[in-house]
């Protein structure tokens, strides 16, 4: 067990608070300011980039290519409601000196709970690494979060989300195309056949499929490539791409 456990966090006003892990069960840690950001260095071969969520409106950090498939796979899940990166770091005293730890997302769920994710490096877990887990288990346990281990899917299940993730935005959105697609994919049939049933252009109508694929309105076997033979059908969500599985506390 790490002593002096403190989360920290900014304010409304964008100060730095310090909070015992244990009082830190109802400190707003989504829609503040970032507490920490990474610097890109030479000697790195990470990624530092964001991702436009969905699901909040909002970019949210990732500070490697791994990270910012897991920020995809939360932005699509249907029982995230909420998730930022970088709201809150952890710091604890080790043998006289100061220890900080920042996890990759704070997750709010759709029943109200936090779940913490922290992504492993990509050179596999170290000693340090697995210090900082056992930090973070601790103030999940002391602030009543649970955490979350990343998960993600099979290569060809993710090939297809970052396909249909080009079309999240809004703006390829039309209530009457997809009202069409809807209507043509009520029973499950190929892809091409079904956009041909609406009778409207393709190149107008795929952009619309694709964001129906990913608002999860319509659904398809994610674990096979995406091509104009898919079996597309009507609602439906994508049960096996759960991006985090979250860890017993007790």
């Amino acid at each position: 067990m790490v002593k002096n456990l403190q989360i920290v966090h900014r304010n409304g006003a964008g100060r730095e608070v310090y909070v015992p892990a244990e009082q830190a069960g109802g400190v707003q840690l989504l829609g503040r300011e970032p507490i920490w950001v990474p610097l890109h260095h030479p000697s790195e071969r990470s990624i530092v980039t964001y991702w436009w969520s969905s699901t909040t409106g909002q970019h949210v950090g990732c500070r490697s290519l791994q990270r910012l498939s897991e920020a995809m796979l939360l932005d699509f899940h249907p029982n995230v409601t909420d998730f930022a990166a970088w709201t809150a770091r952890l710091e604890w005293s080790e043998r006289g000196r100061t220890r900080r730890f920042v996890p990759d997302f704070f997750v709010r769920t759709a029943v109200g709970a936090t779940v913490v994710v922290a992504c492993p490096p990509a050179s596999g877990a170290s000693g340090r690494w697995k210090q900082q887990q056992d930090a973070l288990r601790q103030a999940c346990r002391e602030a009543g979060w649970q955490l979350g281990s990343p998960r993600l899917p099979q290569p060809t299940a993710l090939a297809n989300l970052r396909w249909v993730a080009r079309y999240r935005h809004p703006r390829n959105a039309d209530r009457a195309v997809e009202q069409s697609l809807l209507a043509a994919f009520a029973q499950p049939r190929p892809l091409l056949e079904g956009v041909r049933a609406t009778g409207m252009a393709r190149l107008s109508v795929l952009p619309r499929l694709y964001h129906l694929l990913w608002q999860r309105r319509l659904t398809m076997d994610w674990g096979v490539p995406l091509n104009p033979a898919s079996l597309v059908s009507r609602g439906g969500g994508a049960k096996t791409m759960r991006p985090f599985t979250v860890e017993d506390q007790t």
